[in-house]
């Protein structure tokens, strides 16, 4: 794909924050090729990004980057520190509209991924500072994102989707039947403690004091600086929504199943936000759901989706051990 931003609009975009470009290049993600423009100014060098409204949200783009720069602003105030400063335009909003789309920009982190326990904790530690400073300062306005609600959606599809295997090509009928009912045992093993009152009373109880999430914790989304600190970017998606959704989704998204980062992440979390049996026993749960064969069933013609099932199957025994010391995990709380 050819550069979707000239240099003249490039200039005229940075300069709405007050900057003056030197120079500037695109950056590609996993999923567009032009995520983010890099903009080098004399003051320091900077990223420009694009504003694309979720899909999940019954709302316009507008409006989700209104609430977004609301939230982020929420966080700057409260000192939250684990994400790229965002500028304010000369308008003093975070963000700017050009030909229809809304653009902010943040400082550039040079850095590199997460490697060892050290970043991990970090990791965790970042997180539950997000959750608490959030969550302190109440109320925060916008609606609660239930993703529980979501994956029982995705969950019946994939039943709905089981019971035609026959009908869908070799490859995808051998790995439903070789581990479709696996991935339906574990999700109604979830689903039965997540219903049960201790833990259920936990999510009620998130919406009425909600905290802000990520909601997009990866590998590629954590950066470790030059400096050593660690710094979450692309923010598009912050909502308010579960955080015990968000640390379960960020220890299969950034761990690679390894026991010792596992344990890590979990460490640095429960130095600022301790959790009690009930919190533990949630966040195991909502890990051993299979979201990733949800997706693949959902869009199965997609290359992302055989991707996804590819490594699913791969990482088999690795997330089998990974969901029994999560349980160990849980159940320790109770005997301290």
């Amino acid at each position: 794909m050819v550069n979707a931003y000239t240099k003249s609009r490039i200039r005229k975009i940075v300069r709405r924050f007050g900057l003056s470009p030197l120079r500037s290049d695109s950056i590609a993600s996993l999923y567009r090729k032009n995520a983010i423009v890099r903009v080098r100014t004399e003051s320091g060098t900077y990223a420009m990004k694009p504003f694309f409204r979720s899909t999940l949200l019954h709302s316009g783009t507008i409006d989700q980057i209104k609430t977004t720069a609301d939230y982020i602003q929420h966080l700057m105030n409260n000192g939250f520190n684990s994400m790229p400063q965002w500028l304010a335009s000369n308008s003093g909003k975070l963000w700017i509209l050009n030909r229809g789309r809304p653009f902010y920009i943040t400082t550039w982190i040079n850095g590199r991924r997460m490697e060892n326990q050290e970043d991990f904790e970090k990791l965790g530690r970042a997180l539950a500072s997000l959750h608490t400073t959030s969550s302190r300062s109440f109320p925060i306005k916008g609606p609660f994102f239930n993703h529980i609600r979501l994956w029982q959606n995705k969950d019946r599809l994939f039943r709905r989707r089981m019971t035609k295997v026959n009908q869908m090509n070799k490859w995808t009928r051998r790995w439903y039947k070789r581990f479709g009912e696996a991935c339906n045992q574990f999700s109604d093993r979830s689903w039965t403690e997540l219903m049960s009152p201790g833990i259920a009373d936990l999510f009620v109880k998130e919406m009425i004091r909600p905290a802000l999430i990520h909601s997009d914790i990866t590998s590629q989304n954590v950066i470790i600086a030059d400096d050593g600190q660690l710094f979450i970017i692309d923010w598009d998606r912050i909502k308010l929504g579960s955080t015990y959704v968000e640390v379960a989704t960020a220890l299969m998204n950034t761990t690679h199943f390894n026991p010792v980062l596992i344990h890590s992440l979990l460490k640095g979390y429960e130095e600022l936000r301790p959790l009690d049996r009930a919190e533990r026993k949630m966040i195991s749960s909502l890990y051993r759901l299979p979201r990733e064969a949800w997706f693949a069933a959902q869009f199965p013609k997609s290359p992302r989706s055989r991707n996804m099932i590819d490594i699913m199957e791969h990482t088999w025994p690795l997330r089998l051990k990974a969901m029994d010391l999560l349980d160990e995990w849980a159940d320790q709380q109770g005997e301290e």
